[in-house]
């Protein structure tokens, strides 16, 4: 009995230290940081955001990285991740239990000459287990831009002079803009609207070198184009774009601010999916930018602020905010002004931000909204709006929504439930354990004394069948 006693103390403490076992836990702690990496300018090169947990499984991450728009923008990101105008944002959620980290690339390209931060502005991590947040410390990296080299394009066997750079370019009547230099390519020049004619002087550095004018005659109200192209002995050539503006610019009210059309945009500004096309504004034509589908016309606005493209309505001659939200290589968003669609005619509008300028949605509730918006097939398709969290996922419906929340509900209900009780079902389980065991002691105890009483009566029975043997011997 005394090893049995013994025995049940041993278990009755073994369950009380397992009661303090997971308040000794150690706590999950996170790290995010951010790649660097170099190139030389107009390059494009590729920035790495690793999200890590120790002590847990990592249940989901969202990170916000901002860096300076006016040295790198965002080619591409990787599913999960979306970006641009000085800002990424990630949100994603672990596959399965196990996983320690999760990660997301964004292609940059280089615009300036420089070492440019990638900073970590915020970063919500949390665990697989509890959906509980977890401290987190971050790092942030950097891209390097280097001074690009160009390439002789002469060989050892080829000395034929190379230069096919202006040394002057003039139009008459017109001021060019911007003032003449040898490197840029681009110009626009304004001259009055009865103008039907310009004379175009440019002379070549190289006296080996031949320029040809095209264009400059026969002017038509609005934007007229005339080139400069300028070869070299060996061949090579650079051509000089004008645009001659045919009357007084267009003074375009957008948001509060006046506008005028610039025609001057660089191949490197134009957004991914789109390439030059024509199109008309108050009788005039200007080149703009179309999508690959011809569905979405983008103009070149200039304020006093700067110049950025506006989405363009042809027939109802309206602009509106223009972004393009990547998601990955290639694709993809573009919001778009709301329409008059059934399932949403009862709701309420309200505006929100996406990139630092404003867009209509319709509000589904104080957190989410929907939007419309073209995609990189050319489809236009509907997204809802997260304002807490800043992002954007395909809209699948209410009925989809409302079942989402419902199951998010319950496991919180069920993972409160387990914190709010865990003391009293830890309690039970060790009250359990000890009328278990008291029970073994005493069954083995029962039945120890039970084997003994009826060791004892056979024992008697023995005897007493003995003696009558006994008896019955002496009387023969």
């Amino acid at each position: 009995m005394n090893k049995l006693k013994k025995i049940g103390v041993l278990l009755l403490s073994i369950c009380v230290l397992g009661m303090w076992i997971p308040n000794e836990a150690f706590a999950a702690s996170a790290k995010v940081g951010v790649s660097s990496t170099s190139g030389s300018i107009g390059s494009t090169v590729a920035v790495t955001c690793t999200t890590s947990v120790s002590g847990a499984s990592i249940g989901g991450a969202d990170v916000t990285l901002s860096y300076d728009p006016a040295a790198l923008t965002v080619v591409s990101c990787s599913s999960g991740a979306s970006g641009g105008a000085g800002g990424v944002y990630f949100s994603q959620s672990a596959t399965s239990s196990g996983q320690s980290s999760l990660s997301f690339t964004v292609s940059f390209k280089i615009l300036k000459e420089g070492t440019h931060g990638i900073s970590v502005t915020s970063a919500d991590v949390y665990d697989w287990e509890s959906a509980a947040s977890v401290a987190t410390s971050t790092s942030g990296g950097s891209v390097t831009g280097k001074a690009a080299t160009t390439n002789n394009p002469t060989t050892p066997t080829d000395n034929r002079d190379s230069n096919s750079k202006l040394n002057s370019l003039q139009v008459n009547p017109g001021t060019l803009s911007p003032v003449f230099a040898a490197n840029t390519t681009s110009y626009t020049v304004t001259v009055p609207e009865d103008t039907t004619e310009v004379t175009i002087a440019a002379t070549a550095q190289s006296s080996k070198a031949t320029v040809s004018v095209s264009g400059g005659k026969d002017l038509k109200l609005g934007s007229n184009e005339a080139k400069v192209v300028v070869t070299a002995e060996n061949g090579s050539t650079t051509v000089y774009n004008i645009t001659i503006m045919c009357g007084e610019k267009e003074i375009i009210q957008v948001n509060g601010a006046d506008n005028t059309i610039d025609e001057s945009f660089t191949d490197d500004q134009i957004p991914t999916g789109f390439s030059r096309d024509k199109a008309t504004y108050n009788g005039r034509e200007y080149e703009v930018l179309k999508d690959g589908q011809g569905e979405l016309v983008l103009v070149n606005l200039q304020n006093e602020a700067g110049a950025t493209f506006y989405i363009y309505n042809q027939e109802t001659q309206e602009f509106y905010n223009f972004v393009q939200i990547l998601f990955s290589e290639g694709r993809y968003i573009i919001p778009l002004p709301l329409d008059d669609t059934e399932e949403f005619a009862d709701y309420e509008t309200t505006i929100i931000t996406l990139q630092d300028k404003q867009f209509d949605a319709w509000k589904i509730d104080d957190e989410y909204s929907v939007i419309r918006a073209l995609n990189s097939d050319g489809e236009i398709v509907l997204y809802q709006y997260d304002s807490v969290d800043g992002t954007l996922q395909r809209y699948a419906g209410m009925v989809a929504k409302e079942t989402v929340e419902e199951v998010e509900d319950t496991e919180m209900s069920f993972m409160a439930l387990l914190q709010e009780y865990y003391l009293y079902i830890i309690a039970g389980l060790a009250a359990f354990s000890l009328i278990l065991m008291i029970s073994m002691i005493y069954f083995i105890a029962t039945r120890k004394h039970r084997h003994q009483a009826r060791k004892r009566k056979a024992q008697k029975k023995l005897e007493k069948q003995m003696k009558k043997e006994a008896i019955a011997e002496s009387g023969k």
